[in-house]
């Protein structure tokens, strides 16, 4: 695997701001080919990126300690520039994608002829753009630091009585769902085969207008499950009696225990302010492993979906990032990375999600196996815990150790050394079967209930993006 290097300041003294979010500088970053790719907005913008690899579309390159550097000659030339203490980038060309193809040449050049880029000092244009980074920087943690003081008392009368509306509309958008299930249970479910995608999708906006998106989104997505395999009748009535659930928890809300009831509240749609979230969330230090990471284009939003593992606790987090308009997501997240890092979990009962909270130390190449499943069964049984303890849940983030994969008429399945298998989502793994070479090897991806999506695995003593 071709790896690609970078050289970050020393953080002596590392400077967190009241969200936690460091802005020291790290000292030594390990990238693939592969991981580049992954920072990509789109496939279009690697295979243009990849015209840009060449030595002799550029002049001008450079690197140092603290910045990447080089002029891409096309059409016009742009400048090219990338920090190395966070891999924040800018680039003179016009493109509305981030990072454009020119900054994804400049990173795979890097990454596949190191050779090719100097080691020089920085010319001015990137000195000057460096240092406006720097100070936007700064001014941004003092602002945060003086934002972090005393604040002006909320009215609490109006605070209170805004959250009453929406209960009561939430409520009332509640019983109107509740009448549209049973309506589908009266008809049954070959009422609902060949209904179109706008009668799911009707719902949904329904539900949003109710001030529910959480179950708006669940709703939308009961549009693919018809007709998409055999067995999908079972899989809309499970989908139908978890969203049933839901309701009847809505209706006793009141009686539940706190965690329980924050979990309801938020798959139903309602946000964690990050004062809430610093103060009622779970703060877990460790070394975390980022195993996989996929994006999922929702209409104009983009999500981001990181799957991290921590090396001493062995516990799993999500890391969910949403980006509209092209914009490029907040924090740098790359897969088949490790970086000692403090994670804060959302409150509730599953305390699956996460969000960074302070990062610190060294961003490496994951180099020794991730912790993970010895079997299946194993696997399968933290997936039952979990959804004993918040039955809502629709992904779960896996590393099974040891296993092989094989095909199976026309599905494939992954083995574990007790030969207990899963199906794995998609129709063509030659590549995964080939990487593997005929060993076992350690598989991570996410797991939907009913088919693993491989996004990443360990073998020969090292980590492979898929």
């Amino acid at each position: 695997m071709v790896s690609l290097t970078l050289v970050r300041r020393d953080a002596i003294n590392t400077v967190t701001c009241p969200h936690g979010r460091a802005v020291g500088v790290w000292s030594l970053m390990s990238l693939s080919l592969e991981q580049v790719v992954k920072i990509a907005p789109d496939d279009a913008s690697v295979a243009a990126g990849k015209k840009l690899m060449g030595p002799a579309n550029w002049q001008g390159l450079g690197h140092n300690t603290e910045t990447l550097w080089g002029l891409c000659r096309g059409s016009a030339t742009y400048q090219v520039k990338v920090d190395l203490g966070n891999l924040g980038y800018h680039c003179s060309c016009p493109s509305r994608k981030f990072p454009c193809k020119h900054v994804l040449g400049l990173l795979m050049l890097f990454a596949a002829s190191p050779n090719a880029v100097s080691k020089g000092e920085a010319p001015d244009w990137l000195s000057d753009w460096l240092q406006r980074r720097r100070s936007r920087e700064e001014k941004k943690a003092a602002r945060e630091t003086e934002t972090a003081g005393p604040k002006k008392p909320a009215d609490e009368g109006s605070q209170q009585r805004r959250a009453q509306a929406r209960e009561s509309r939430v409520s009332e958008g509640l019983v109107r769902f509740d009448v549209w299930l049973k309506d589908i249970a009266r008809n049954g479910l070959a009422s609902i085969e060949n209904k179109p995608r706008s009668f799911w999708e009707d719902q949904a906006k329904r539900l949003v207008d109710a001030q529910a998106p959480g179950l708006a989104s669940r709703v939308a997505r009961w549009a693919t499950i018809p007709r998409s395999s055999p067995d999908w009748p079972l899989r809309l009535v499970a989908e139908i009696g978890r969203a049933k659930l839901l309701l009847c928890a809505w209706q006793g809300i009141n009686s539940l225990d706190p965690s329980l009831r924050s979990e309801v509240r938020q798959c139903l749609g309602w946000t964690i302010s990050q004062a809430d979230l610093e103060e009622q969330g779970e703060h877990v230090d460790d070394t975390w492993v980022v195993v996989g990471q996929w994006i999922d284009d929702e209409d104009r939003l983009r999500v981001q979906r990181s799957w991290l593992v921590g090396r001493h606790t062995n516990r799993t987090a999500l890391v969910l990032q949403f980006s509209a308009g092209g914009q490029p997501f907040d924090e740098s997240i790359v897969p088949g990375s490790e970086q000692r890092a403090t994670l804060l979990f959302y409150p509730g009962t599953a305390l699956q999600r996460a969000k960074y909270f302070k990062r610190e130390g060294t961003v490496a190449a994951v180099t020794s196996r991730p912790p993970g499943a010895a079997t299946i069964d194993a696997f399968l049984a933290s997936v039952a815990e979990q959804l004993a303890r918040q039955p809502w849940l629709t992904a779960f983030g896996a590393v099974l150790h040891d296993v092989k994969i094989c095909p199976r008429n026309e599905a494939w399945l992954v083995v574990d050394r007790e030969n207990r298998g899963i199906p794995l989502s998609g129709r063509d793994h030659w590549k995964l079967l080939a990487l593997a070479g005929g060993h076992v090897f350690d598989l991570a991806g996410e797991w939907d209930g009913h088919a693993l999506r491989p996004l990443g695995m360990y073998v020969d003593d090292g980590f492979r993006v898929l």
